[in-house]
């Protein structure tokens, strides 16, 4: 053992070098990898929770639109009905009803409008979040659709 570098030496007196490596530490992949869960976790639950209600607020976004075109069209007696089937067809969540719409009819401005809540309960715990949505499309006196 050479007694300057704390290497072993060779047959012939000379110093081996040795590759210092860092040890391994696996608790710190594990944790890193745990880091990573955590927070893949903890933004797919809440994403999970509000996902379905604003796929059916964007449906019922759309939905109102085409009843608006149709009430000028047709009238508003088949506007009603396409609101009906569309809230069906469309598979809208059991949170949104036909009485959760309304056709106004203010001066010469007609306006389709859709108002519903919900509160979402969160697992694991007694809280819960309450939601709103609200969906319109109105109809100018010369029919355009804004």
């Amino acid at each position: 053992m050479d007694p300057e570098t704390s290497a072993p030496a060779s047959d012939d007196g000379l110093v081996e070098e040795q590759e210092l490596v860092a040890p391994r530490r696996p608790w710190l992949r594990r944790l890193a990898i745990g880091v990573v869960i955590g927070a893949l976790a903890a933004i797919a639950l809440p994403v999970a929770l509000v996902a379905p209600y604003v796929r059916d607020d964007w449906r019922l976004d759309r939905i109102v639109r085409v009843v608006a075109l149709d009430w000028r069209d047709f009238g508003e007696q088949k506007a009603r009905e396409r609101l009906e089937f569309e809230l069906d067809d469309q598979q809208i969540g059991m949170n949104v009803g036909d009485d959760d719409c309304l056709l106004l009819t203010e001066g010469g401005a007609r306006q389709v409008r859709c108002e519903w809540a919900v509160v979402i309960p969160i697992p694991g715990t007694d809280l819960s979040v309450p939601l709103s949505f609200s969906s319109t499309a109105a109809l100018t006196p010369d029919g355009a659709l804004r």
